[in-house]
């Protein structure tokens, strides 16, 4: 099981003049990039390509790590590359694990992205608010609506989530993420539960963040 309790997914942008480079410098700046990731210790760093889901994006690193600085630091050693000089950092979203209020576990085991070594092809993040209204509701109110909404989850097992909570430390309050082999399946899953009762209590759920994995060679090979 993942213990790492901070979560950070940090969106970049190539910029266009690094393709008008020759073959043999971009290899040689991709080269010292990998190796960059590769030799990071301290945060656990999953890569996915983005390049035409947003205009701003070309590659997203989740990154998971026990100090909510040792992003930062990770941040400055691939700014500190050659390859560094045309990254654009254009979305960053910050969040913890903890157990939920409604189940007391952080979801279902077999569900729960982190719990896994393997990787699904696509990754489905987005940040959401939930209104005023919603936080008034009495606690056993809000379990009610929060079990509609988890059963349909379990009924799609195929699915993963991680579920983060960014109360304080960030522009919205939860960040939801998907990993599934089926983007079908996954519309599926959305489908049902835009009709549950909870659904009216949602405020933002946008940006939407759709991502491919690529182990981490090949990303940097891709860009």
């Amino acid at each position: 099981m993942d213990t790492h309790s901070y979560h950070n997914y940090l969106f970049f942008d190539l910029r266009m003049e690094f393709y008008r480079l020759s073959s043999d410098e971009q290899a040689k700046l991709k080269s010292e990039f990998s190796k960059q990731l590769l030799m990071e210790k301290r945060t656990y760093i999953t890569p996915y390509l983005t390049r035409g889901y947003k205009p701003d994006t070309t590659f997203m690193l989740w990154c998971r790590s026990q100090n909510p600085a040792d992003v930062q630091e990770l941040i400055g050693k691939l700014y500190h590359t050659q390859l560094g000089h045309w990254l654009k950092l254009t979305h960053t979203y910050f969040g913890l694990i903890r157990p939920s209020q409604y189940s007391g576990r952080t979801g279902k085991p077999e569900q729960i992205i982190q719990n896994y070594k393997d990787r699904l092809p696509y990754f489905i993040l987005y940040p959401f608010t939930k209104t005023h209204t919603w936080h008034q509701l009495e606690l056993p109110e809000r379990k009610k609506i929060m079990y509609e909404h988890m059963n349909i989850g379990v009924t799609f097992p195929n699915i993963r989530q991680c579920l983060l909570y960014t109360y304080g430390v960030d522009d919205y309050e939860f960040l939801v993420s998907y990993e599934t082999s089926s983007l079908e399946e996954f519309q599926d899953l959305v489908i049902k539960l835009r009709s549950t009762k909870g659904r009216p209590y949602t405020l933002r759920d946008t940006p939407i963040h759709t991502c491919l994995y690529y182990p981490l060679t090949d990303l940097v090979h891709a860009l």
